[in-house]
């Protein structure tokens, strides 16, 4: 999307009231001979067999202590086919897909996915591709809103699907844990029976008959809740089970339950014992999810589940039909920072006899969220075209825009808030969308946050859902300062956008009346100039 706001952002005007020898004494050559662009722009192509793998692309390395921290900057299922612009600070683009991290230098990204053949006693390898592309893809948020309060504990009994049967056989089969052992992360798996009209919001582990396997005669034996909390007895780890390229899968007949029980799991990860039954996990509080969606944000209270069954029937590659269910536990609880919500840090097969054994509660499946995400700021000059004071801090604007670039309509989230002003006029700071000029901040007039060694409070982010192409704009009362026909092409620009590479990072804009090509080497344009003040007495902060 920065193809189409960031790029078209740095706009610039035909005519200058400063001639070059003013503007550009003792700078060397003049600047509009340079690029006002802070990005480079790459194509990113992926592709896969069955079109289902799910894709991811950080600017940063995205894991710390073994959890999947950082934010992505593209994401979307395969066949993926775009450009995404790059910061001109990253060095390297990290991929992650198909349970493999990928380190790329910046420059066009190409992948051409292939999987191992599935040998024919494991899991046919059309339904592996349909399970980890559209189940549980990885850095999805892949359960919402009321979703994540139901319980989808595999229920034992009979229905018109299933028939009349005696006892139910159930297999476990490991898959993969979504990537989260690339970071150094393992989990650990255990499951639980309760007869069904046990499920209660009053219900504790007094109510539960947990089961593991003795890893010495790798039987399935009957554990206490104090042997799971000490990792033992258990029936997966991931660092015991996953192997990169394996096309072989460790599968457990975990037993012949009678009707009338409720099958639950029990995973402990890298921090507490998560449960699928939503009445067994601590209480989350009050904390506020947002999914990167436009209706994305809202506020959970309660109990969560953190694991989720769902059946699947799907053709396989010999045009059968396979019917199962699919469990993917989640290490995190949404209240903690590293949640990421695609409940696949460990991923398992459960198949039956009989074969439509299904969930309590079931849900339906999430919908993809391809986007590409960008962050930084917007620096104004507010009397463009006049070259002014040059300092770029009349309206210091950070921006965060998700673009669902694959949505019929272009939808953006498009999120702002206000940093610094120092103007003398009362300025407007919006985004056009086609003719359509759309208001976020008003009233930016005088000067905060320009001077003095002590930053005041920024202002409150506004967002909006808008469409199409954007720019942004600011509006001083006169003239609205926007042009996207003259791209590239005048002596200085009217908005410099900074992009954010990392997390941590945030520019210094200029102090007031300290031209920004003092306080940085912003004429020689070196490729990353945004990142180091020449001059730390001109700039904030």
């Amino acid at each position: 999307m920065r193809k189409l706001v960031s790029s078209l952002l740095v706009t610039f005007c035909l005519f200058s009231c400063v001639n070059d020898r003013d503007l550009y004494e003792n700078h060397g050559d003049p600047m509009y001979a340079k690029s006002f662009s802070n990005v480079t722009t790459v194509n990113v192509n992926i592709s896969s067999p069955y079109n289902t793998a799910y894709y991811s692309v950080f600017f940063e390395y995205p894991y710390e202590e073994g959890d999947l921290v950082k934010t992505p900057a593209l994401t979307g299922v395969t066949p993926i086919n775009t450009t995404l612009d790059i910061p001109n600070d990253v060095t390297k683009l990290y991929v992650l897909g198909d349970g493999t991290l990928r380190t790329f230098n910046v420059g066009d990204v190409e992948i051409a996915t292939t999987r191992s053949t599935v040998s024919t006693n494991a899991i046919d390898a059309k339904v592996m591709e349909y399970i980890n592309g559209s189940i549980f893809p990885e850095s999805s948020y892949n359960v919402r809103k009321d979703d994540l309060f139901k319980c989808t504990d595999l229920v034992v009994k009979s229905t018109t699907e299933t028939g009349e049967f005696d006892k139910a056989e159930v297999w476990l089969t490991y898959l993969n844990d979504g990537g989260f052992y690339i970071g150094g992360g393992s989990g650990f798996l255990w499951f639980y029976t309760y007869p069904s009209d046990k499920l209660r919001p009053e219900m504790t582990t007094d109510d539960l008959t947990f089961y593991g396997m003795n890893q010495t005669t790798q039987e399935i034996v009957k554990v206490t809740y104090a042997e799971i909390t000490k990792k033992k007895n258990f029936l997966f780890f991931s660092k015991y089970e996953q192997v990169d390229g394996s096309s072989s899968f460790k599968k457990i007949k975990i037993g012949e339950f009678e009707k009338g029980l409720n099958i639950g799991f029990v995973y402990l990860g890298s921090n507490l014992v998560r449960f699928s039954t939503p009445y067994l996990n601590a209480a989350i509080g009050d904390k506020i999810l947002n999914y990167g969606t436009p209706d994305g944000k809202y506020t959970v209270n309660g109990k969560v589940s953190s694991g989720f069954i769902r059946h699947i029937k799907v053709q396989d590659s010999k045009g059968n039909l396979f019917e199962g269910n699919v469990l993917g536990m989640e290490n995190r609880a949404p209240n903690e920072s590293a949640y990421d919500g695609d409940y696949n840090d460990m991923l398992l097969l459960i198949e039956s006899n009989p074969l439509a054994l299904k969930p309590k509660e079931e849900i339906d499946d999430a919908p993809k969220v391809e986007s590409k995400r960008y962050q930084g700021v917007y620096l104004f000059e507010d009397n463009y075209p006049d070259r002014g004071d040059y300092d770029f801090n009349d309206a210091v604007v950070e921006y965060d825009i998700v673009d669902f670039y694959k949505s019929s309509n272009k939808a953006k989230q498009v999120a702002a808030r206000l940093l610094a002003r120092g103007c003398g006029y009362n300025n407007t700071f919006g985004f056009k969308q086609g003719t359509a000029y759309i208001p976020y901040i008003t009233d930016i007039v005088g000067y905060n946050n320009v001077s003095g060694a002590n930053l005041e409070p920024f202002g409150e982010w506004v967002s909006q859902v808008l469409y199409g192409d954007i720019l942004p704009y600011l509006e001083n009362g006169k003239n609205k300062i926007v042009d996207p026909t003259t791209y590239n092409t005048g002596e200085y620009p009217y908005v410099l956008d900074i992009p954010y590479a990392t997390s941590s990072f945030m520019f210094r804009w200029c102090q007031e009346k300290q031209p920004i090509d003092e306080a940085y080497q912003f004429v020689d344009r070196a490729t990353d100039w945004y990142l180091t003040p020449a001059d730390e007495s001109k700039v904030v902060r």
